[in-house]
């Protein structure tokens, strides 16, 4: 018995396999390590005079799902984790989700943060759906200008996975710009 178990558990780890997608000059790869059927769509680019965002969405239903912007700036912007950290938790809570945090957390081998949160009670959100935002940036540097951090290129990634499912993500992600 113990045998057959052992076999399954090994089965489905196998199961689960890499992803990797050209998402404009982008490279993204992830393993979300899961046996949950999901959908990857990769979004034309939006952008305006300042920014242009590179969007990859995995989707299993209504309210399970996960989304990789990639925010290409044209010149270089406050990149500072404590601070992108504080206006992500605002801006959480202004859309009714009751956050904690933010946490440091390494993405792709570089410094970010992860914010977890449920909606507060009485919002139009669902009930019972764990919220994750996380934030990286690809190229952020010391300012020569003060006690900040500057960059081009950021990485936002939401989440209504499981938190592990979530956290394998996050662990595994790389995103890479083509040449």
């Amino acid at each position: 018995m113990l045998a057959a178990v052992l076999a399954l558990m090994f089965s489905s780890v196998a199961l689960a396999a890499p992803e990797t997608h050209q998402v404009g000059p982008y490279k993204v790869s992830f393993d979300m390590n899961t046996n949950t059927k999901y959908q990857v769509q990769t979004v034309n680019p939006q952008g305006n005079s300042m920014v242009t965002v590179y969007l990859l969405v995995v989707k299993t239903d209504n309210t399970t799902g996960a989304s990789i912007n990639i925010n290409e700036y044209k010149t270089p912007v406050d990149s500072t984790p404590q601070m992108q950290g504080v206006l992500t938790l605002w801006s959480m809570r202004a859309r009714g989700i009751n956050a904690t945090g933010p946490m440091n957390q390494t993405i792709d081998g570089k410094n970010g943060f992860l914010i977890a949160g449920a909606p507060f009670a009485g919002s139009s959100l669902p009930a019972g759906i764990q919220f994750y935002q996380a934030q990286y940036w690809l190229d952020s540097k010391q300012c020569e200008c003060g006690p900040v951090s500057v960059g081009t290129t950021g990485v936002d990634i939401t989440s209504t996975y499981p938190q592990d499912v979530t956290m394998n993500l996050l662990k595994s992600i790389s995103v890479v710009k083509s040449a």
